[in-house]
C-alpha cells in the first residue's frame, strides 16, 4: 500500500522496545504528516485496514482547495501488540451444575481454559525463558485451590515476565508488584455476586482486563460474558489477564518513547506540521511520543477511544502524561473521543479496583479513580484546560482551539471500541487541523 485515497502512505515498524525495523522516509514536499498508531491488533493487515478506511473517509469528507498550499501524507505505525480478548473472570458454578461429577467437569473446564490461555500467551511472550515460565505455571494449577504457597509461586513467576519500571498508581500496577502473591490472588478472586449488574447482563462486554466477561471474543472487538471459572482458577485467569494488559501497556509506552518520538524529531524540515492519531493502546503510543519528543511541530493530537487512565493528563492526580500539558507538547488542539458504548475501556478497570482494595467490579464512570479516557474523556483537569462537546455529523461546525482538550462524547456515532473509522470521526479530524 503506497497511498490511501491519493495520500502518500509510509510505514514505520518497531519492535517491542521501540527499535526501528524498517527504513522510513517521508516523500518530498509533504507539509503535513499524520502519524497514526493502532492499538491491540497483532496483525499488521488489520492496522493497515484501520488506516485505509479512516483516511479514505478523511479525503472523502474534504472539499476541493480547503487546505491551500499544504500537502498531506500518512505514516502508519506498526508495533507488536496482541489482539486483546482478555476479560475479568468470575468465580462460581457454571450453569446448573449439580453434584460431584458436574462440579469436577466444571473444574476441568476451568483448568482447560487456563491452559489454553497460557498457550496463547506464548504468541506474545516469545523468548525461550518466558515460555518456560508459562509452562511452569501449568504445573501449579492443581494446587491453587488448597495451597497458598502455590498461589504465591504462581504470582511470583508471572511477575518475573514483566518490567516493574512501568508500574504506576493509575492502574494499581504498583500494588500488583508490591503485594503478597497469595493476598493478590485472593483480591482477584472475583465472585459472581461482585459483578456490577450492567456488566453481568451485558451481551457485548470488555476486551481489556479493565473489562469483564467470559473467554470467547465476538466480532467488533467485544467479548461476551459466558462461563464462570472455579474458585482460585478465576483469580489465576485474572492474574494472566492483568499480565497481558501490563505488558501491552509497557510496549506501547516504549514504542512511543523510544521509537515514534525519535522518528518525529528526525523528520525533514519540509514537514511543518505533525498530527498524531492513536486508537486504543495506540493512544498511549502517540501520547508517549508527544511527551518524549523535542520537536515543536506537533500541531494536533487525536485520541480515538484511547486505553489509558482518564486522569492521565491531570496535574492534581499527578497523571502519567501530565508533562504533555505542562510542557505544552502539542501546539494545537487535542481531541478525545469517548463513549460508554466502549466496553473495552469503559468498565472501571475492575481488576485495578480490586488490587486497590475495592471488592466490587463496577462500571468506570467519571468518578471512578480507575476509569478509562475512552470511556470518560480527560478528567480532573485544571479549569480552562478542557472543553466538553459532542462528536458531530459531517459538515457541522466545530470551534477547536489551540492547547485545549476537547472531550467529545461520541455515542451517536461510535458504537464499540473499534468503531473509529467512520466519516464523522474523519470529519472531526479534518476540522481539527484547519
Amino acid at each position: 500500500m503506497n497511498d490511501i485515497a491519493g495520500l502518500p502512505y509510509v510505514e514505520a515498524k518497531f519492535d517491542k522496545s521501540g527499535k526501528p525495523e524498517n527504513a522510513f522516509a517521508v516523500p518530498a514536499g509533504v507539509t503535513d504528516l499524520f502519524v497514526v498508531s493502532h492499538g491491540w491488533n497483532n496483525d499488521a493487515d488489520a492496522a493497515r485496514a484501520l488506516y485505509r478506511e479512516l483516511f479514505t473517509n478523511f479525503v472523502g469528507v474534504g472539499k476541493p482547495g480547503d487546505f491551500p498550499g499544504r500537502t498531506f501524507a500518512v505514516a502508519g505505525v506498526i508495533w507488536p501488540a496482541k489482539k486483546f480478548d482478555e476479560l475479568v473472570a468470575a468465580s462460581g458454578v457454571s450453569g446448573n451444575a449439580q453434584g460431584a461429577a458436574a462440579l469436577h467437569a466444571h473444574d476441568e473446564r476451568s483448568d482447560q481454559a487456563i491452559l489454553e490461555k497460557l498457550e496463547r500467551m506464548k504468541e506474545f511472550f516469545t523468548e525461550p525463558e518466558q515460555q518456560q515460565i508459562l509452562d511452569e505455571l501449568k504445573a501449579l494449577l492443581p494446587d491453587l485451590e488448597e495451597k497458598g504457597s502455590a498461589r504465591q509461586a504462581f504470582v511470583e513467576k508471572i511477575r518475573s515476565l514483566l518490567d516493574p519500571a512501568h508500574a504506576e498508581k493509575e492502574d494499581s500496577s504498583k500494588a500488583f508488584f508490591r503485594d503478597d502473591g497469595d493476598e493478590l490472588m485472593t483480591s482477584l478472586k472475583v465472585d459472581e455476586d461482585d459483578l456490577d449488574p450492567e456488566i453481568a447482563n451485558t451481551a457485548g462486554s470488555a476486551s481489556l482486563p479493565l473489562g469483564v466477561g467470559g473467554i470467547g471474543a465476538e466480532t467488533g472487538g467485544a467479548a461476551k460474558f459466558s462461563d464462570l471459572l472455579s474458585g482460585f482458577k478465576a483469580a489465576a485467569m485474572n492474574v494472566l489477564n492483568y499480565t497481558t494488559y501490563y505488558e501491552m501497556k509497557a510496549r506501547a509506552g516504549e514504542v512511543g518513547k523510544n521509537g515514534v518520538a525519535k522518528l518525529l524529531d528526525g523528520l525533514p524540515a519540509h514537514v511543518q506540521r505533525i498530527h498524531l492519531v492513536g486508537h486504543s493502546f495506540g493512544g498511549r503510543v502517540v501520547t508517549a511520543a508527544a511527551a518524549n519528543s523535542t520537536t515543536n511541530s506537533i500541531k494536533s493530537m487525536t485520541l480515538l477511544q484511547a486505553a489509558f487512565s482518564h486522569n492521565g493528563f491531570s496535574r492534581t492526580e499527578k497523571g502519567f502524561f501530565h508533562d504533555v500539558v505542562k510542557n505544552k507538547r502539542v501546539d494545537g488542539p487535542i481531541l478525545i473521543t469517548h463513549t460508554k458504548n466502549d466496553k473495552a475501556v469503559g468498565v472501571a478497570y475492575p481488576l485495578a479496583s480490586r488490587l486497590s482494595g475495592d471488592r466490587a467490579a463496577a462500571l468506570g464512570d467519571a468518578n471512578d479513580p480507575f476509569g478509562g479516557i475512552g470511556r470518560n474523556g480527560a478528567q480532573k483537569m485544571d479549569e480552562g484546560e478542557t472543553i466538553t462537546g459532542q462528536l458531530l455529523a459531517v459538515n457541522s461546525a466545530y470551534t477547536f482551539q489551540p492547547s485545549k482538550f476537547f472531550n467529545l462524547e461520541a455515542s451517536s456515532f461510535i458504537k464499540n471500541h473499534s468503531d473509529v473509522r467512520g466519516k464523522e470521526v474523519a470529519y472531526a479530524l479534518r476540522r481539527l487541523i484547519v
